[in-house]
Formats: structure tokens, C-alpha cells, sequence
């Protein structure tokens, strides 16, 4: 497709640039990337659609590296917070960490049954050597077996939560999140040790706070301190795979 010139960057990662089109969101891959995974992604969304956790559909174009999207009118939570830790705004600081935590509790409440989406066993070790495949698939499995399976977005963080413009954050439908292409089935453990490791590479200081005001949840599920920091050595390995490549 051809766009006419109107259109806007709203966003750029480091295979995409997202633009705004016609009312709509644009994400255009760098024409290197594969159409196979572009193909994922969007059968990805469709079943976070079924699971009613993501209200953004995605869209056809004549081009197989562009993804038409729905427009999501508001910023991300990464903007918000920017501004609350500038202007030293502690209670809206706070408030970042608690929606992140509200965020891991609703798409961990979500039904599986029915839903196409693999299992972290079944991914985890692609691409990975040996060693690091013998080091993670059996802590994998164990917690696997160990815990609930449920639906883990496994890259959650303030980038990844829109906040809407005509909402307040306060209510659950404030916010949408997006960027689901890492979506596995495993035990939530994972998803709350990917966003650790995510922070302890980014933050020393957004890990404090992510320790003390998110990580409490996790005794909620019956998850101690050694199965966290075995599923914190998993998301460690797989994410130093994904910076390589």
C-alpha cells in the first residue's frame, strides 16, 4: 500500500515504525522482517480478541508488512509516568505500579479453554543453544506441572499499557494493553519474572518500587521465592537470546 503523505509517526521500536492513518494504526515492519511472524502476530491477536482482554483488532492490507490496526486514543503509561516522576508526583507514581499490577491480575483471570495460543514449553528454546535449552525447558516444566496455567502477556511494562483519553485509570476499562505477540500459556510467575528482568535492565529504581508494590501479588497464587527466581533465570536467558538477535 501507499500512503499520501498525511500520515504520522506515533511510534517506533526496533522493527516497526507505527504511523496514524485515515484514523487508524499503522505498524509498518522493516521489510527484513519475517512475513511469517507478522502472520503470528496477527493470529495471535485474534485470540486475545476471543479472550476479550484486547478490544484492537488488526486488519489486512495489500501489503504483506503493514498490519492495519484500531486507533487507541490516549498515551502510554510510560508517558504518564515520565511526567509524575518529573513533576515528583509520588501518589501518581504509586498508582503507575498498581495498574500494572491490576493489568497482570485481569489478563491472568482470563479463560483458556478454546484459545490458540502455544504454550511457553513448546517456544521458549527456539533459537537458543544447547546449554541454555538444557538449563530452562526443565524449569519450564516444572512449574508448569507445579502451577495454574493461564494466558501471560510476557512483555508487560508502561510502554505496553494505553491509557485512555476519555477514562480515568481508576476504572478497568481506562486503560488497553497492547503488543501481544509474546503471549504464551504458562504459570503467571513467568509474566511477573519477564517484567523483572525487563526493569532490573532498564531501572534499578523502577525495580524497587515494582518489588515492593507488584511482586506481593505473586504469594497470592502460591508461588515462593524459589520458583520465582528459577522463572527469573528463564526470562534472563531468553530475553539475552532476544538482545543478540
Amino acid at each position: 500500500m501507499t500512503f499520501d503523505g498525511t500520515q504520522k509517526i506515533i511510534g517506533r521500536g526496533a522493527q516497526a515504525e507505527v504511523f496514524l492513518y485515515h484514523g487508524f494504526a499503522y505498524k509498518v515492519y522493516k521489510p527484513t522482517y519475517p512475513a511469517e511472524w507478522i502472520s503470528f502476530e496477527k493470529q495471535q491477536q485474534k485470540q486475545i480478541n476471543k479472550a476479550g482482554l484486547c478490544p484492537v483488532r488488526y486488519y489486512d492490507t495489500d501489503d504483506s508488512h503493514i498490519i492495519k490496526m484500531d486507533l487507541v486514543d490516549g498515551e502510554t503509561l510510560e508517558v504518564k509516568m515520565n511526567r509524575s516522576v518529573k513533576d515528583n508526583k509520588v501518589h501518581e507514581i504509586i498508582g503507575g505500579y498498581k495498574l500494572l499490577g491490576r493489568a497482570f491480575r485481569f489478563v491472568h483471570a482470563a479463560a483458556v479453554d478454546g484459545l490458540e495460543i502455544p504454550h511457553l514449553r513448546d517456544t521458549a528454546a527456539f533459537g537458543l543453544n544447547e546449554e541454555d535449552t538444557e538449563k530452562i525447558l526443565p524449569i519450564i516444566e516444572r512449574l508448569s506441572a507445579k502451577l495454574k496455567n493461564c494466558i501471560c502477556h510476557l512483555d508487560m511494562h508502561f510502554l505496553n499499557l494505553m491509557l485512555s483519553y476519555k477514562k480515568p485509570i481508576s476504572e478497568m476499562l481506562g486503560y488497553t494493553i497492547i503488543d501481544w505477540m509474546n503471549a504464551r500459556i504458562a504459570p503467571p510467575v513467568f509474566d511477573y519474572a519477564r517484567t523483572y528482568v525487563i526493569f532490573d535492565e532498564f531501572s534499578k529504581e523502577a525495580l524497587e518500587l515494582y518489588k515492593q508494590i507488584v511482586l506481593p501479588d505473586i504469594l497470592t497464587d502460591g508461588i515462593c521465592e524459589s520458583d520465582f527466581a528459577d522463572a527469573v533465570e528463564v526470562c534472563s536467558v531468553i530475553r539475552k537470546h532476544e538482545k543478540c538477535h
